[in-house]
């Protein structure tokens, strides 16, 4: 599997024109960060009738909340994956909870797709290394993940949608292990980088 990292380099008007073209202005990296994540999960909740107000609030909550527990990730306090695991399903139970309490159906599916995307995205705006523990990093699970994994890792689509995942250890980690069990050659999200794009060149050329 080739997982090689190829470099290029852009001017930095070049590069800050792509950011803000995806992310909108960045006066805060985590608040851009998290709005984006959110938009690529929110197609999946159910409000029924919640006002926007609230809901606005909500996003909020959460986004103070994980721009809290992410700034001090580092090796002295994640020292191993079992640690990162942990983490994280500490912040999933957050923002499930947050929303849940709210009369709003959130399933940890929804609730790792937020996180995830936010980590990922937090890396490619640069604010965030994740040196020395990106190699724990979870890779953000949607359907080109689990196409994409069937394809090249053999790992059996899950029947069940990834935002209707409510079982976080027999449905979420038990997926999430066997990717990193089978990638074994990089970190997983070094691997999702590359592949995750592949199958969406192909969805866009289908």
């Amino acid at each position: 599997m080739n997982t090689e990292i190829t470099y290029t380099t852009v001017d930095t008007d070049t590069l800050d024109f792509l950011k803000v073209i995806y992310f909108g202005i960045i006066t805060n990296p985590y608040e851009a960060a998290s709005k984006r994540a959110y938009l690529d999960m929110n197609r999946t909740l159910r409000f029924n009738g919640l006002p926007e107000e609230k809901r606005t609030e909500l996003r909020s909550t959460v986004t103070a909340l994980l721009e809290k527990e992410i700034r001090p990730l580092t090796p002295e306090i994640i020292t191993s994956q079992k640690d990162y695991d942990a983490w994280h399903f500490a912040r999933c139970a957050n923002i499930r909870s947050i929303y849940c309490k709210a009369g709003v159906e959130f399933h940890y599916g929804q609730a790792q797709k937020w996180l995830n995307m936010m980590i990922k995205y937090l890396y490619v705006i640069g604010e965030c290394t994740f040196d020395g523990i990106f190699q724990y990093l979870h890779v953000p699970l949607d359907n080109y993940v689990f196409d994409v994994a069937q394809k090249e890792l053999g790992i059996t689509r899950p029947k069940v949608a990834w935002s209707r995942w409510d079982d976080y250890n027999r449905q979420y980690w038990l997926y999430q292990n066997e990717l990193r069990t089978r990638i074994h050659d990089s970190p997983p999200l070094r691997w999702e980088f590359k592949y995750w794009m592949k199958e969406a060149r192909q969805h866009i050329v289908e």
